[in-house]
């Protein structure tokens, strides 16, 4: 299944309600930016608490962009009623496999691992064939609202595009998702080059209506 998730990259608890009933209707799934400053110089709100306080039938996934993701997965596995998958960057300093296995076996949860754009495929090698999802970005962990293809961390559009089709030739069943710096231009190409799952976030949230947007780019993979 082909689908836009919007992706929230917050500050407070005010502007992640307000971003997320703003497309709750919308969509059936939305992505968390969860950041502590461990692994990447951001950090963003993300309290498990408020957040499973929130009644919704939306999905959540979260990607864990921290340097140890077991005990905040474990906190929103406890108190987020729509929470199924839980992503973690191949950049920690942590035993991938080791992550993914507590994840999946003994949380009981979907599993992503996510590579930056400098990353090269190779590194996740021991995990490939045991997750559920590979979330390649497009950009640098931190922030929204940056170029796709990450030149300063010495990555290209290209680039992208090439580990998209190293990803799928490795693994036909594998669902691949792209996070970071999507344009309405690049979305029909993505899609081609077999992603399924395209996180969005600044070309929803900074749009005048981040509704009436999110329908719009959700006809480009109609």
């Amino acid at each position: 299944m082909k689908e836009i998730i919007p992706a929230l990259l917050v500050e407070s608890e005010k502007e992640f309600e307000t971003k997320f009933r703003a497309i709750e209707k919308d969509c059936s799934l939305v992505q968390i930016d969860v950041l502590d400053g461990t692994l990447f110089p951001n950090t963003t709100w993300f309290d498990p608490v408020a957040i499973g306080a929130i009644k919704t039938s939306v999905e959540i996934e979260a990607h864990f962009m921290v340097e140890n993701p077991i005990p905040i997965i474990e906190e929103f596995k406890r108190l987020v009623p729509t929470f199924t998958r839980a992503i973690v960057s191949a950049e920690m300093h942590r035993p991938l496999g080791a992550v993914v296995g507590h994840i999946h076996d003994i949380l009981g949860l979907k599993v992503g691992v996510a590579i930056n754009p400098e990353t090269p495929l190779h590194e996740i090698e021991e995990v490939i064939h045991t997750i559920d999802q590979l979330t390649i970005m497009g950009v640098h962990p931190g922030s929204q609202g940056q170029t796709f293809g990450d030149s300063q961390n010495f990555s290209s559009p290209d680039a992208i595009f090439e580990k998209i089709e190293q990803a799928r030739n490795h693994r036909k069943d594998l669902t691949i998702e792209i996070d970071g710096g999507v344009t309405e231009e690049l979305i029909n190409p993505l899609i081609k080059a077999g992603v399924q799952r395209i996180c969005i976030g600044s070309l929803i949230f900074r749009s005048e209506n981040p509704s009436d947007k999110l329908k719009e780019l959700n006809k480009f993979i109609l």
